[in-house]
């Protein structure tokens, strides 16, 4: 009998560590650290370099500069900006410092000198930065095979635990 109790223990201790596989999801409780996404809307006249200065801190905010630089023969006008931000500067600076809070589009916009007269380029041309994904999920991951998998262990803990009982019965009534 003994051994008969120790097995049910056994058993109910195996159903019982199912349990946290039920628990709910919870909200992540911060930002993540990766970066927004800055979608650069490419124009004739040059083309725009973005710098990420920091990382999206705990109040979903990011600083970044956006940098206009004109190809030769066209004049930096001014930015077109598509998202939230804040910034000290004017949208007429070639060199602008953002505090972004999300996703943004940033196009620069260029005119075409008269014929004859040149624009010095203010930085030498580079390769388009390339944008990040930012992980805006607010659920925990969901770890475990599926959502059945609790349920199973369960009745297979049932199945068991009826068994040892059944068994543990017989065997009284055979002595």
């Amino acid at each position: 009998m003994k051994k008969c109790i120790a097995i049910a223990i056994a058993v109910l201790l195996l159903a019982v560590s199912v349990l946290p596989a039920f628990a709910e999801n919870i909200d992540s409780p911060h930002a993540t650290k990766a970066n927004y996404i800055v979608e650069v809307e490419e124009e004739e006249g040059g083309h725009v370099d973005v710098d990420y200065k920091t990382g999206v801190d705990d109040d979903g905010n990011q600083t970044i500069v956006i940098t206009a630089v004109p190809k030769d023969g066209y004049t930096f006008a001014g930015w077109i900006i598509n998202g939230s931000y804040t910034t000290n500067g004017s949208l007429s600076d070639a060199v602008l410092e953002l505090i972004i809070s999300g996703d943004i589009s940033v196009r620069a916009t260029y005119i075409k000198n008269a014929e004859g007269s040149t624009s010095p380029s203010e930085t030498p041309t580079q390769a388009p930065t390339e944008s990040r994904v930012v992980d805006d999920s607010t659920k925990s991951p969901q770890t475990g095979s599926a959502d059945f998998a609790p349920y199973v262990v369960l009745v297979l803990s049932a199945a068991a635990l009826i068994a040892v009982i059944a068994t543990a019965k017989r065997r009284k009534a055979d002595k």
